[in-house]
């Protein structure tokens, strides 16, 4: 155990150097076929296109005003527990000659097609997953009327969502099982009777029976990037363990015995002066709590964004709380989260 607090505490030495340092310088129809696994049975071509980046197909004459408003307001929103405003998708609109000509373009991982027009016989919408390439959806919605077309964003942009994200899930967990960290992947089996998939970037600074962190370090424009990503089990006692209350309460006693900081007196802890975010998901098929907010560390200065999911394992009996914190100060930081939650959403129970 001392040699673990040791080498955590090394860690965010190096993690305030790097702060004092960036101080001084910065066709199927809707619901048919909607596929959520990383394996790519078609062997299609990989899709195209940056983390969360979105191709709207859309006649220029068509998308302003209220109906770019709307769609802004669906796929351009600000992430949640994040504290710096990021969008939940980068759009690039594309005028629809100039994507149906192009093999590479029809590749993209998430396009999203709006035929708007009068001479339309129907108001529908239809899906298309990995019709091109993997992992890839296409979405078109048809309406001959603005009343009908603005009911069927409203209706379906939380579904377009979803498989634009769980593309992305897919993605990070295909490029990842090819560079697997096989000895991460056993010792999570052996102990805590889960696997995830994490590549080879990924290191084991703490590894104990009911702890473990996993952490990549790396730079981007010569600024540092830091994910990690916690795992701890205990005794699952009742359904009252998944209040935010307990959750949070249990997220910071974990912090404050596993991850203190570098100065005496320091701690990771959750920010208790931001917004926390609660939703139940599906970790395939298992069904988990996720809860985002920002983690701080007190008496010092240092933060970031964390993602937090827990699920009762019924098979082994035991609370599950699996914690994903990114530290990347004055940098964005919405790609690096999406990689943490990908890994988790490889979630396998033995």
């Amino acid at each position: 155990m001392k040699k673990s607090f040791c080498g955590i505490t090394l860690f965010f030495i190096v993690l305030s150097l790097v702060v004092l340092q960036g101080c001084s310088k910065k066709d199927k129809k809707e619901g048919e076929g909607n596929k959520s696994k990383s394996e790519n049975p078609k062997n299609l071509p990989s899709s195209g296109g940056k983390t969360l980046e979105m191709i709207l197909v859309i006649p220029d004459q068509v998308y302003r005003g209220e109906l770019k408003d709307s769609v802004g307001v669906y796929f351009m929103k600000a992430c949640e527990g994040i504290p710096q405003p990021e969008p939940l998708f980068d759009v690039v609109q594309m005028q629809p000659n100039n994507f149906f000509k192009s093999e590479m373009l029809q590749k993209h991982r998430n396009v999203f097609i709006i035929d708007y027009k009068t001479s339309n016989k129907e108001n529908t919408i239809f899906q298309k997953i990995d019709y091109k390439s993997f992992p890839q959806a296409y979405f078109q919605i048809i309406a001959n009327n603005r009343d009908s077309l603005y009911s069927l964003l409203s209706k379906y942009s939380p579904t377009i969502i979803h498989q634009f994200y769980t593309n992305e899930h897919r993605r990070v967990a295909s490029a990842f099982k090819n560079y697997e960290n096989i000895e991460i992947t056993k010792k999570l089996k052996t102990t805590f009777k889960l696997s995830l998939t994490f590549s080879k970037e990924y290191l084991i600074p703490v590894f104990e029976d009911d702890f473990a962190w996993f952490r990549k370090d790396f730079k981007v424009n010569n600024e540092q990037k830091t994910l990690n990503i916690t795992i701890h089990k205990t005794p699952f006692l009742g359904n009252g363990m998944f209040s935010e209350e307990k959750i949070i309460e249990l997220r910071n006693k974990i912090a404050k015995e596993k991850i203190p900081g570098p100065t005496r007196g320091s701690y990771m802890g959750t920010e208790d002066r931001f917004p926390y975010y609660r939703k139940t998901v599906s970790l395939n098929g298992q069904p988990a709590v996720e809860t985002r907010g920002l983690w701080r560390l007190y008496n010092d200065f240092m933060g970031g964004p964390f993602v937090n999911y827990c699920f009762h394992d019924k098979k082994n009996n035991q609370f599950i709380m699996i914690d994903c914190f990114l530290y990347a100060p004055n940098q964005t930081k919405r790609d690096e989260l999406m990689q943490l939650e990908s890994i988790v959403y490889t979630l396998n129970l033995y």
